[in-house]
């Protein structure tokens, strides 16, 4: 039986605040009580089938007051929660997990400490850990790049023949740097290209702008779950009517309770 089709959030965060993210240029949106006030995801939890909470600090990070971050949030969701950024150790991950964290995403460190994602692997089980690429299109090919975009690493088809790190990892995150934050929707040829190469499930992000690019993109069956970290897109009842259009298309979705039943 095929799996139901995934929505996910992404909330990405730096330095204390709450950000946007077009082509990796951010931009500050709100801290804490400012998500709260207008997100709330105690309630947005019910319409969504995972979250992401992503540190994307360029400088100066501090870890300790991201994990209170992630500790408040993931108090009031039930959902399965991923959390990355920065993570280059053990203890990194034990911090994470001890905040409330699922599942843990390496980027970087997928490939500047090779033996990272054996390690977490082998005490925390693969399926817990989340590889997270981040792709730039150039010349037709797709390259991936590491530590915000700035250092390229190599090809992606060159990544699926790289066993010793493929091996360890759950699940990939597949970000699109060329339609990061575009709202132009996802890039399929990427998409497609993972799907047809790997045999390890992925979330595609990078282009989602409304709710219409989601049951859209649904309707390709190489796309079994997708991202989105738009936080001005998809506030107030954006992501309730995201999940109630695709279903009235047809679209297969796990089903969650009706908060309304229940509070």
């Amino acid at each position: 039986m095929k799996a139901k089709k995934r929505i996910i959030f992404t909330l990405l965060y730096e330095s204390g605040n709450f950000v946007l993210s077009r082509n990796f240029r951010l931009q500050s949106i709100g801290n804490y009580d400012w998500l709260q006030k207008n997100y709330n995801f105690s309630n947005v939890s019910y319409h969504i089938d995972e979250l992401v909470i992503l540190d994307v600090t360029r400088e100066n990070r501090n870890k300790n007051d991201f994990s209170n971050i992630v500790k408040k949030i993931s108090e009031n969701i039930f959902v399965p929660l991923t959390v990355g950024g920065g993570i280059n150790s053990i203890e990194d991950a034990k911090l994470f997990f001890q905040s409330g964290a699922d599942k843990v995403s390496i980027n970087s460190y997928l490939f500047n400490k090779k033996n990272l994602a054996k390690e977490i692997c082998n005490i925390y089980g693969k399926q817990c850990l989340v590889g997270s690429l981040d792709i730039k299109k150039e010349n037709n090919e797709y390259l991936i790049y590491t530590n915000n975009g700035n250092n390229l690493v190599f090809s992606i088809d060159r990544f699926f023949k790289q066993n010793e790190i493929c091996e360890n990892i759950g699940e990939l995150y597949i970000n699109s740097i060329n339609q990061d934050g575009t709202g132009n929707g996802l890039d399929f040829r990427l998409a497609n290209i993972v799907n047809k190469k790997s045999s390890i499930p992925f979330i595609i992000a990078g282009g989602i702008g409304k709710i219409e690019d989601i049951k859209d993109s649904f309707k390709s069956e190489f796309i079994d779950a997708l991202s989105t970290a738009h936080l001005l897109n998809f506030i107030g009842e954006s992501l309730k009517n995201a999940r109630i259009l695709c279903k009235d298309n047809g679209i297969s979705l796990a089903s969650w309770p009706n908060i309304d039943q229940i509070f």
